[in-house]
């Protein structure tokens, strides 16, 4: 999830993902573990995101499968 956002920002930026780990002084297999990471509190993430000015937000939302489905009965 956020690897290929992360990866879509490098492209966007034209900066290549060495280039973040090495300014950050990372490894390349940690930059890597750590975009893969699903663990928001990942501080190597932490340094990654704020190095490229990014943030993290989610937002709910109501599921579109059940929500349709009840619409459906209640039309008939």
């Amino acid at each position: 999830m956020l690897e290929k956002d992360i990866k879509i920002e490098l492209i966007k930026r034209g900066v290549k993902p060495s280039d973040v780990y090495k300014a950050l002084g990372l490894e390349r297999a940690h930059f890597y573990q750590a975009i893969k990471s699903y663990n928001m509190n990942n501080k190597t993430l932490k340094k990654i995101l704020d190095y490229l000015g990014l943030e993290i937000s989610f937002v709910l939302k109501q599921k579109g499968g059940l929500n349709n489905a009840k619409n459906k009965k209640t039309e008939s």
